[in-house]
């Protein structure tokens, strides 16, 4: 049998539910913290299977009963800014973000933005998974801040039954994809992914929205502009302060929302896998707007819990990492380059 070109991760149950157990715990850590439940069993029909496309993943997952956590520890410590989407095919859960409360069934679809904190309460689930890097959302890059935990149908318009097909045909195609055909399909299932996010409802709520949206992008575009801040954002959009610090109160305010993205940049810059050698501290400083090594240090401790230099070192592996998850891990930090 010839081996995929596409690299592919796979978990495999042990034949013992505890042992098994054990393993999915581990093979989870690089996005969730798993807990059981009292109906968790680790049995035979568990499994997980992910495929690097080279600038998305997508895989597919029949997961025990169990309760997941992305904490905000977990989240500062990683440092990414990725989309996850998961399509339900059968079970239930209930999503809890700072913001809502969500009850997900099967052909719902479920965004989760990993750069934010959720708690996931459920059954025994079936669901197919893209992880797609923030950036190749494009334009709809700004909705991901309000869609974190955010339930949408596939029964709710055409182009979300288009990016159902199109996710579940590229997974089951991805063992026959040759190297050179992977970019092309990443490509077109991100533009889909874009493309079927969902849009608030109103008039009022729409031009809100898009303000919003259009204030979120610029502030990515310049998150290397030292100045970028109120005053700049102000004159370019013609807000008044006050409209703007209404526009990001559930961020913290409008400095920590970019201060977060900027912290958020430098660590995706510290840590790429494919970089040759460790980029100096100092041009991560200045390539993500801060003013000088020391402020950007002192930041980036208070933020992670450690210096800069050591991002790398403490991306790695702990104690109990196995392979695999060390693997889907470095595939997670790697995306996005």
């Amino acid at each position: 049998m010839m081996m995929p070109d596409i690299p592919v991760d796979r978990f495999v149950p042990d034949p013992d539910p505890v042992a098994s157990w054990k393993s999915w715990t581990e093979h989870l850590a690089p996005v969730f913290e798993a807990y059981p439940v009292p109906e968790t069993h680790a049995g035979p029909s568990v499994g997980m299977r992910s495929y690097n496309l080279g600038s998305v993943l997508v895989g597919e997952v029949s997961a025990p009963a169990q309760r997941l956590e992305r904490s905000a520890r977990m989240v500062e410590r990683q440092g990414v800014d990725h989309v996850l989407i998961q399509l339900y095919r059968s079970g239930t859960s209930t999503i809890r973000t700072d913001r809502s409360e969500t009850r997900i069934n099967p052909s719902d679809f479920v965004l989760y933005d990993l750069a934010q904190p959720v708690t996931i309460s459920s059954s025994a689930v079936a669901a197919t998974n893209i992880l797609v890097p923030r950036g190749l959302l494009g334009a709809r890059a700004g909705l991901v801040d309000s869609l974190h935990g955010h339930r949408f149908s596939v029964a709710d318009d055409r182009v979300t039954q288009l990016f159902a097909a199109y996710l579940g045909d590229v997974v089951a195609s991805c063992e026959d994809l040759t190297a050179q055909q992977a970019p092309g399909v990443a490509q077109a299932a991100a533009s889909l992914c874009a493309a079927a996010l969902p849009s608030p409802a109103g008039d009022v709520a729409t031009t809100k929205r898009r303000t919003s949206l259009a204030i979120r992008a610029f502030i990515q575009d310049n998150l290397g502009v030292p100045e970028l801040g109120p005053e700049m954002i102000c004159a370019r959009f013609g807000l008044s302060r006050a409209t703007l610090y209404r526009q990001f109160a559930a961020d913290d305010g409008v400095q920590s929302y970019i201060r977060n993205r900027r912290l958020a940049q430098a660590m995706r810059m510290l840590t790429d896998p494919a970089a040759d050698g460790r980029p100096r501290i100092s041009s991560v400083a200045y390539a993500t707007g801060f003013w000088d090594e020391k402020t950007f240090s002192r930041a980036f401790r208070r933020r992670f819990g450690y210096l800069p230099r050591d991002a790398a070192a403490e991306q790695g592996a702990g104690p109990g990492q196995s392979r695999t998850s060390l693997l889907l891990g470095e595939w997670i930090q790697q995306l996005g380059w």
